[in-house]
């Protein structure tokens, strides 16, 4: 394998920082509040005792006894719920400190789980169930509520899906502990909706009085987390001051890069820390645990620079909306504290991820290419009876770190066409100077004539790219990334635009759920790296779920 050079701008070399900004900081241990456990055994406690206590009087009233397998049947419906709390983010402080957004938090859970307890039940019963006791079906009206909320209905597609998850091991779990009698604590659905109301009744009160009371207010100085902002326009100094009058759990420490010693249109008076190189001194001194940007000015070579060195020391970002407007519009973003931002998430565990998500995708992609070998075939014979020349399309492509691999696809052109059509395109795109004129106008060549028959069937169902699967499966790619680029496309990068090549390409990714073809190249690259530094199991799933609903639709394919 080769490398690829650039053209264009020299690499990111220089003193951005003091020191290289090529040399990895050792990564930051975070404190660990003790918030979070005391809030993780109130729930576990108060919601098992909510079950324990529902089940009891419904099994007394029905004059029957609890056994072993029982009790712990009775605790399935807890623990859907609980799993939920992480979802949501109800164990970070620096979210739920916000009375609304904790209550919406804790109810959005709660619901959640009481609907993957309906869900186990009609799995277990089958429909059945709904006829003979309509507490099953109140279990699962929360859905209807929950899947439509939000920008985009499939915004909660993920926590259907581990609704879903949740129910179907749940029901595997039970068929396994009682073999095939029924167990007392199933033969009563009401026990579920008791419980759901008891859990309600005792976590909501007290969740607000230990959170809102004894974390805000009576030990607040031990949950504030030191804050650099980066800029000192208007917006750095709204963002300060919402901090400051809402008694929110950060210490701003101060501005980097300001000309201006003292900062004062404040509540609260602010000094500079110095320039922007200062940055690595300063989070070590302070104790500097997140970084808000608002510098509109800042070079995007910078930034990604910046970006670098905090996530991996760590460090989550945050930046104002204008700043990356297309997140955005795409996008459903993070809050901080109270305030709409968008996050970019510290890589503290990266390569935890990187090893389980190989694994996972080596698991699921195997026995994936083995089913899909019917259809592999009906598109082959279609290929070859429709058009004369090779079956694959075999192009060389610029993978992670700018690494070369040779990428497979169905072939959907004629044979023998000239690229340069497709090379001056790009090329215009990558530097602007193709812009949209209409909203529903695609950027991307369409009504090629190189395209064949079968071509433009299998381009508009994304079936040319099923032969990716053999990529992922010999490591070059994964299942969910950015998209592999050309290596002539890959030497009119700029240094920043590189950073997508970081990871390894993905057969689907993000800039295809939310933008596809829509979407300029500068909107693609920063919905790339928006992917990059919040990349996670849980948003890899999301994306898998959301390619289904694209494709289906046939949104932006030609």
């Amino acid at each position: 394998m080769t490398e690829i050079g650039s053209c264009e701008d020299p690499p990111i070399t220089g003193q951005v920082f003091k020191g290289s900004i090529h040399t990895a900081p050792h990564i930051k241990t975070r404190r660990f509040y003790f918030y979070q456990l005391a809030l993780f055994f109130q729930d576990v406690i108060l919601i098992l005792l909510s079950f324990l206590i529902a089940a009891g009087c419904t099994v007394f009233r029905a004059g029957t006894d609890l056994g072993l397998k029982d009790h712990l049947m009775i605790m399935l419906p807890a623990l859907m719920m609980l799993s939920f709390f992480p979802t949501f983010r109800l164990y970070n402080y620096h979210s739920i400190f916000l009375r609304r957004y904790h209550l919406i938090g804790v109810a959005r859970a709660l619901c959640w789980g009481l609907f993957s307890s309906g869900a186990m039940y009609f799995l277990y019963g089958g429909s059945g169930a709904l006829i003979s006791n309509f507490s099953v079906l109140g279990m699962l009206i929360p859905a209807i509520f929950l899947l439509f909320i939000g920008r985009r209905a499939w915004n909660q597609m993920i926590d259907f899906v581990q609704a879903m998850g949740l129910a179907f091991l749940a029901v595997g779990l039970v068929a396994m502990l009682a073999g095939g009698n029924k167990p007392s604590a199933l033969a009563n659905g009401f026990y579920v909706p008791a419980g759901f109301v008891l859990a309600v009744l005792l976590i909501l009160p007290t969740r607000v009085f230990l959170v809102q009371v004894v974390f805000n207010d009576w030990l607040r100085r031990r949950f504030r987390t030191q804050v650099a902002v980066i800029g000192t326009d208007e917006e750095a100094k709204r963002i300060t001051a919402h901090v400051i009058t809402h008694n929110a759990p950060f210490w701003v420490a101060g501005f980097l890069g300001s000309r201006q010693e003292v900062i004062e249109d404040l509540p609260v008076r602010k000094t500079s820390l110095g320039s922007l190189e200062n940055l690595p001194e300063v989070v070590d001194t302070l104790k500097v645990e997140e970084l808000v940007i608002t510098d509109e000015e800042m070079d995007k070579r910078i930034l990604i620079a910046v970006l670098d060195y905090s996530t991996s020391a760590g460090i989550n970002v945050w930046f104002p909306p204008k700043l990356m407007p297309i997140i955005d519009i795409k996008l459903r973003i993070d809050r901080f504290c109270g305030l709409p931002m968008i996050r970019l998430c510290s890589q503290r565990k990266s390569w935890l991820y990187d090893r389980i998500k190989t694994v996972l995708e080596f698991l699921f992609v195997l026995p994936m290419f083995v089913l899909l070998m019917p259809l592999f075939l009906a598109i082959s014979v279609a290929i070859k009876l429709t058009s004369p020349g090779p079956l694959f399309y075999r192009a060389r492509a610029i993978g992670k770190d700018g690494k070369e691999f040779l990428m497979y696809k169905f072939r959907s052109m004629q044979t023998n066409t000239d690229t340069n059509v497709h090379r001056e395109y790009v090329t215009r795109l990558i530097k602007g100077e193709i812009q949209k004129t209409s909203e529903d106008q695609l950027l991307k060549i369409t009504n090629d004539p190189r395209v064949t028959g079968v071509g433009r069937i299998i381009r508009k169902l994304s079936l040319d790219e099923l032969p990716q699967l053999i990529n992922v499966i010999k490591g070059d790619m994964s299942l969910v990334g950015p998209r592999p680029c050309l290596p002539y496309e890959y030497e009119l990068y700029k240094e920043w635009h590189k950073k997508r090549q970081s990871v390894r390409p993905g057969i689907t990714g993000l800039w295809q759920v939310t933008g596809r073809s829509e979407v300029l190249f500068e909107d693609m690259v920063l919905l790339d790296l928006y992917y990059i530094y919040n990349r996670s199991l849980l948003m890899d799933l999301n994306i898998v779920i959301e390619t289904v609903f694209v494709v289906v639709e046939k949104k932006g394919a030609v």
